[in-house]
């Protein structure tokens, strides 16, 4: 647990969704994510594919690809799109080569500066929460394994809708706890991970929570880059 102590999952009765519980303050996480998430020690500890930034940009370049194809199957180039938790940029640099006009909000400074410095992408260092971005500009918006780092889901996707333009898409992945690879694995199954998993959804919690934010359900679909894994396409209401 972040900041020393113990917390556990607990399911909602009526969604089924599953939350880590307590879950951390702003002030802990926002420092783990400063502190502690992009740290060589810590990519190594979570099971990364590379601790070195560079590395692992390469090896995730294959999958933003697929990612950006699902993307334009909904929408087409140009127009501007924002990325968030852009980690080091690989979807933003993969969009921008593509026509977009991409942004991404990333909560590591070291991660944006990578972004920044290395690759000469626009990645803000901020939350997206207290992101400083225009109101209903973004044609498209995506998260990438996002969703369940946020502690407030229902305040993020509002805050998302808020930034989205009128009939936006949206597209994310997120691990599903309903799934067979969640009920088989158990405590050991990829997407259970305290502290930074803190809010993991099923097929029904997260079209409950998108039709509740201003977001209508386009497509939903199991099967990722990892076992469990929900993709889901919807646009703005």
């Amino acid at each position: 647990m972040i900041g020393g102590g113990t917390a556990h999952f607990s399911t909602c009765t009526d969604c089924g969704l599953v939350f880590l519980d307590p879950t951390p303050s702003p002030g802990s996480l926002n420092g783990f994510y400063e502190d502690v998430y992009f740290t060589q020690e810590y990519r190594v500890l979570e099971g990364f594919a590379s601790p070195d930034p560079v590395q692992e940009l390469a090896l995730t370049l294959q999958y933003m690809e697929r990612l950006a194809d699902a993307v334009e199957e909904f929408r087409q180039p140009p127009g501007p799109v924002l990325d968030i938790g852009s980690a080091y940029g690989g979807f933003v640099m993969e969009m921008q080569t593509r026509g977009w006009d991409a942004v991404g909000v990333e909560p590591s400074g070291a991660a944006a500066s990578f972004c920044r410095e290395r690759l000469g992408l626009r990645v803000l260092h901020a939350d997206i929460v207290g992101a400083e971005l225009p109101a209903a500009a973004f044609h498209a918006v995506t998260l990438w394994d996002v969703l369940e780092h946020f502690a407030r889901p229902a305040e993020a996707m509002r805050r998302i809708a808020d930034l989205a333009a009128p009939g936006a898409l949206l597209a994310l992945t997120t691990p599903n706890a309903g799934s067979p690879a969640a009920l088989i694995g158990r405590e050991n199954w990829i997407g259970w991970k305290p502290p930074t998993h803190l809010c993991v959804f099923n097929f029904h919690s997260v079209r409950q929570l998108l039709e509740a934010t201003g977001w209508r359900m386009l497509r939903a679909h199991g099967g990722g880059i990892y076992p469990g894994q929900l993709t889901v396409f919807a646009e703005k209401a």
